[in-house]
């Protein structure tokens, strides 16, 4: 038997591993998913916004001049997606033994990263697991099960 090993965003699989043999001998996989939710959730919060998606392969469109004249009318940050930084602090995890879900809980999160078509708001993707990303997680999940058949 196998253990299996998927993330999804907006339905497209990130990551799909399947390690066998492992599944039966482990049960509680709460710290390896706690680990990879929590590094998530910086890099998404953090590591997003300060290159303005890059570090995830996603590099934001630059600001209108009018939204950059309106923002600094107000005295806001000259740059995408901030403002008061709620979005940026809205991301949340839930973890359990069996699962992790990251998630952004500001009311307008889901008109930046859909990827529906649009007139006006440019798409600003905050959640993507990339290559790295990927890499992490399998790795947290890699040393747990070493760890734990020892």
């Amino acid at each position: 038997m196998g253990f299996q090993l998927e993330w999804s965003i907006e339905g497209e699989k990130q990551v799909s591993r399947v390690l066998i043999g492992m599944g039966s001998a482990l049960r509680d996989y709460t710290q390896p998913f706690t680990q990879s939710a929590q590094y998530l959730k910086e890099t998404f919060s953090k590591d997003v916004f300060e290159t303005q998606g890059a570090a995830i392969g996603e590099k934001w469109k630059r600001l209108s001049p009018y939204t950059v004249a309106q923002k600094a009318r107000r005295g806001l940050p000259l740059e995408p997606l901030v403002g008061s930084g709620k979005m940026r602090d809205s991301f949340v995890t839930i973890v359990t033994s069996e699962q992790a879900v990251v998630r952004n809980t500001a009311p307008y999160f889901p008109f930046h990263q859909s990827n529906k078509p649009r007139s006006r708001l440019p798409r600003r993707v905050m959640m993507k697991i990339g290559e790295n990303q990927k890499e992490q997680v399998v790795r947290y999940f890699q040393e747990y099960i070493r760890a734990s058949m020892l």
